[in-house]
């Protein structure tokens, strides 16, 4: 099944992140996503090389994007799926997709499926 492959790997992650904690790495379901942190309040993420920057996620299914690489893409669009959410900013061709596992601090470590993870604190 994908879902236990992308377990695997998000737990893998969770180790190479340093935690101290003994707990088990806890994905963080769409709908919860959804009514916690994809809300329309502002999330600050801290990218895997130390950028920072702020999304605020509307209800309507649009995303904005304040900090990050000068020029990149600021709007666009996001979604829930079975096992995550997905977005698109800017021209971007294909939309990404993440899974979201709750830390023991409260803060998300967003991972996307293929690729490095970013933090997200409130």
């Amino acid at each position: 099944m994908r879902i236990i492959g992308i377990l695997a790997g998000a737990v893998a992650l969770m180790a190479g992140f340093g935690s101290h904690s003994a707990g088990a790495a806890e994905l963080v379901g769409p709908q919860d996503l959804k009514a916690n942190w994809l809300d329309g309040r502002t999330v600050s993420t801290t990218g895997p090389r130390g950028g920072a920057s702020t999304f605020a996620f509307a209800a309507d299914g649009k995303v904005t994007r304040a900090g990050g690489r000068p020029g990149s893409a600021t709007e666009g669009t996001w979604r829930v799926d079975d096992e995550g959410f997905c977005m698109k900013l800017g021209q971007a061709r294909r939309e990404s997709c993440y899974l979201a596992i709750k830390a023991d601090d409260g803060s998300l470590k967003v991972v996307r499926r293929q690729g490095a993870a970013f933090v997200w604190r409130r």
